[in-house]
């Protein structure tokens, strides 16, 4: 990983935007208000730029600190409508982004994980790795958070002879099994269950406060009385990596981010696991909901 890169910005134009906004709050609401402002989510949510400012926000949050969250630039409106959807829908896209990267961090430490742990000496390597937790749902976050829950189940594959399938595993993971070696006192979700932040919640300010760690395999909208009510389940939220992203990803390690004594069986680089996953969710979607995009055009 490149712990170099800079911080992604928002771009003053918004700010100026944000501003001039703000003055417009007491205006009366119009009655065509929900069709107004879910024009303006969607124009607000399409913003890619926001995306992927997000999408980096976690990918350069590698350490305890600097956390790179931040959605400062996009206010809270509530009037006029469209402009309340507008900077709504730019917010969404950002934290997608966020947590898509997270998701991605998780599915590839899983995926090593499972590798690690799938070998006769399971119960000692169950027994004396270390997880490492830093709460900020960052992208060495997710890869330490899902290492600790894939390495319960490489080892319990191994204990029962089932093929090295990581894919196969994370699926019986996201559908709520959990695993325990009374052996050596370790199981999945002794960390708490996987919750994501809500909506909004700045993981700086959350993990300050002793917040849940964060997670994408359960999804929630932000909580409250001003909370908009947005069918999200319709958008897509794995959107087609740039290409900047897919060569960031375009790698195949010889060992794990976290065992630096065995060697990986995986052949796979992290780009095609991502696919692997996203195939499976396309294949698991309901017929509501649209196909997960390849990360690969």
């Amino acid at each position: 990983m490149n712990a170099t890169k800079s911080k992604r910005l928002f771009p003053l134009a918004i700010a100026a935007m944000a501003a001039a906004s703000i003055f417009v709050v007491g205006c009366p609401s119009t009655p065509d208000y929900p069709t107004t402002y879910e024009e303006g989510f969607e124009d607000g949510f399409a913003k890619d730029s926001l995306y992927w400012d997000g999408y980096y926000a976690g990918y350069d949050t590698l350490s305890s600190t600097p956390i790179y969250y931040d959605v400062s630039g996009i206010p809270y409106v509530t009037s006029p409508p469209y402009d309340a959807g507008y900077y709504d829908g730019k917010w969404y896209a950002y934290n997608d982004g966020y947590f898509v990267d997270y998701t991605y961090a998780f599915v590839l430490g899983f995926s090593e994980g499972y590798d690690n742990a799938y070998w006769p000496d399971y119960l000692d390597f169950l027994d004396t790795d270390q997880h490492t937790e830093l709460g900020n749902g960052g992208w060495t976050d997710g890869y330490n958070d899902g290492f600790t829950e894939g390495r319960v189940f490489g080892a319990n594959d191994y204990e029962q002879g089932l093929p090295l399938d990581w894919m196969d595993a994370l699926l019986d993971y996201q559908s709520g099994t959990d695993l325990y070696f009374q052996e050596v006192d370790v199981g999945t979700g002794v960390y708490g269950p996987a919750v994501l932040y809500e909506y909004g919640v700045d993981p700086n300010e959350a993990k300050t406060a002793g917040s849940v760690r964060p997670s994408h395999f359960t999804r929630s909208l932000r909580p409250g009385p001003n909370t908009k009510e947005v069918d999200l389940s319709s958008r897509n939220m794995f959107r087609t990596l740039t290409t900047e992203a897919q060569s960031d990803l375009q790698v195949t390690p010889k060992k794990s981010k976290r065992n630096d004594t065995l060697n990986l069986r995986l052949t796979t680089s992290w780009l095609a696991r991502i696919d692997t996953y996203l195939d499976s969710e396309a294949k698991s979607a309901s017929a509501e909901s649209p196909a997960r995009k390849r990360a690969v055009n």
